[in-house]
């Protein structure tokens, strides 16, 4: 997709997601290669040889392989199509992981592998133009600055470093990561900004009563001590 905002479509056979693997594997393999054995297919995929034959007998069944025992895998003009249709989709998600997400390359591609086969053209030409418009345009560049300090410091696998937002001291930011169901009002402060991955700053306390003023996403708010200790913040640099 480019910026007149058309989406890429290319009509493609209609496979499993599991034989949508064997394809790219095998098409990823002839481009290093130069050709695909069976063994090799077996290898990368790391699965037993029976499996790659049935896998390579449903493939060639639908004129997407040339495949003989004993002979090495070739594409057919339709097999490379749809391969090239596939391995665009893993690289157009791997890279939104790895680019806009911050993920590590082997999860950014763990990922991809994992959703590509789960949405469709439409939703895939629509995650090219959010990720062309973050990475291109000039009125974006607050918007990379935001994610390239914050994304990074997203890990909700682990609690160990986290802290309830009412021990922030005044001058600190600290990225929301995990906002508990009990909060009053939760949704009123989902409005408001304060949702998992928002990186905000205390301010200090309110002149009065026990409130706290928090800087959101350019915008000062008022928060009682009792609502910001159902709110965990991880501390930002």
């Amino acid at each position: 997709m480019n910026w007149t905002g058309e989406p890429i479509t290319v009509e493609r056979i209609s496979i499993s997601s599991s034989l949508e693997d064997y394809l790219e594997a095998i098409a990823e393999i002839i481009e290093t290669q130069g050709h695909a054995h069976t063994k090799e297919i077996a290898e990368k995929l790391n699965v037993k040889m029976p499996s790659v034959t049935n896998a390579l007998q449903a493939l060639s069944s639908r004129g997407l392989i040339r495949y003989q025992s004993h002979s090495p895998v070739f594409l057919t003009a339709s097999g490379a199509e749809t391969a090239a249709v596939i391995r665009h989709r893993h690289s157009v998600l791997k890279n939104f992981f790895q680019s806009i997400l911050k993920l590590e390359e082997k999860e950014a591609n763990d990922a991809a592998c994992k959703v590509e086969h789960i949405i469709g053209e439409k939703v895939l030409s629509r995650f090219v133009l959010l990720s062309e418009a973050i990475a291109n345009r000039a009125d974006c560049a607050g918007l990379r600055d935001y994610l390239q300090q914050t994304m990074p410091q997203i890990c909700p696998e682990t609690d160990d470093d986290l802290i309830s937002l009412d021990k922030l001291k005044d001058g600190q930011c600290g990225v929301v990561v995990r906002v508990a169901e009990n909060l009053r009002g939760i949704k009123k402060f989902a409005d408001l900004g304060l949702v998992s991955g928002t990186l905000l700053e205390m301010e200090g306390s309110a002149p009065f009563g026990d409130l706290l003023r928090i800087r959101v996403m350019g915008s000062s708010l008022s928060l009682r001590s009792k609502d910001a200790s159902h709110i965990w913040v991880r501390l930002a640099e």
